[in-house]
């Protein structure tokens, strides 16, 4: 086998790097990294922003299910005769 030329190695490695600039150029060109962590970095801001507000909601949740809780059991309890409610009961009667 005949060893190549100069001139064919530099051909070659030419091609590859031609040939991998090529590629990096479609793959930026279809996938845009810069694009994308710019559109999470603001979805990520948003969320930030918003936290706030969803704590609030969450809040406001959890009162209404203890104020439906406590409700409940008022309920139950003044349905069953209880020690603690006998006080109460005379008075709703009165």
């Amino acid at each position: 086998m005949a060893k190549p030329t100069a001139k064919a190695t530099l051909q070659l490695h030419i091609n590859r790097v031609r040939n991998f600039l090529n590629f990096t150029r479609a793959f930026l060109k279809k996938n845009n990294p810069i694009k994308i962590f710019i559109a999470s970095t603001l979805a990520y801001i948003k969320e930030i922003a918003t936290v706030k507000r969803k704590l609030k909601k969450i809040e406001y949740r959890i009162n209404y299910e203890k104020y439906k809780l406590k409700k409940t059991e008022l309920i139950l309890a003044q349905n069953s005769e209880h020690v603690f409610l006998k006080g109460r009961s005379l008075n709703q009667t009165r």
